[in-house]
């Protein structure tokens, strides 16, 4: 397992990769050690099993995620590894890929765009466990009443990753 950190201009973000993909993605932190360590968190590996890269090892995505913190619009069409995906959750993440730039939908919408549209608590729970934020853009899909409601990067990042596509607020409940 591979893994780079660098800065953005929400703060340091981190990806970690294998050779099928993109692992998962460390939402922005104040520092660099913060990063790290909720990388360690969310693989469950000590650093001694994970090899620190350049970023350039990861091709553009670092530059592209770092763009796209600054509030430009950004495709990311990088491949993902999906060891361990559920067929639940990759039904919901990859519905949830498909949510363009700029807008949101509702949890019941993915739920309906996945075939089972009495399954929007299950889907906020897929959301929740989403290994690649931004790649996912899970912090697209708010509540049928347009409130954000969760995400794990906590709900005044959700706002601000909506604003930068934005330029609007939506209520926080």
């Amino acid at each position: 397992m591979d893994y780079a950190l660098f800065p953005s201009s929400l703060g340091w973000l981190g990806i970690a990769g294998s050779a099928s993909g993109i692992v998962c993605v460390i939402l922005p932190a104040e520092s660099r050690d913060m990063i790290l360590e909720r990388l360690c968190e969310r693989l469950k590996s000590p650093l001694c099993e994970m090899r620190e890269r350049d970023p350039s090892t990861f091709g553009s995505l670092p530059s592209r995620l770092a763009t796209y913190m600054r509030g430009e619009e950004i495709s990311f069409h990088d491949p993902i590894d999906r060891t361990g995906w559920t067929p639940f959750r990759s039904r919901v993440w990859d519905a949830t890929r498909q949510i363009p730039y700029g807008e949101t939908r509702s949890y019941s919408w993915v739920a309906g765009a996945i075939g089972q549209p009495r399954a929007c608590r299950a889907v906020g729970q897929a959301l929740h466990h989403n290994p690649v934020p931004i790649l996912v853009p899970c912090h697209r899909v708010i509540g049928a009443d347009k409130a954000l409601t969760g995400f794990g990067g906590g709900v005044a990042l959700k706002q601000q990753l909506i604003s930068l596509e934005t330029e609007s607020t939506i209520d926080l409940k």
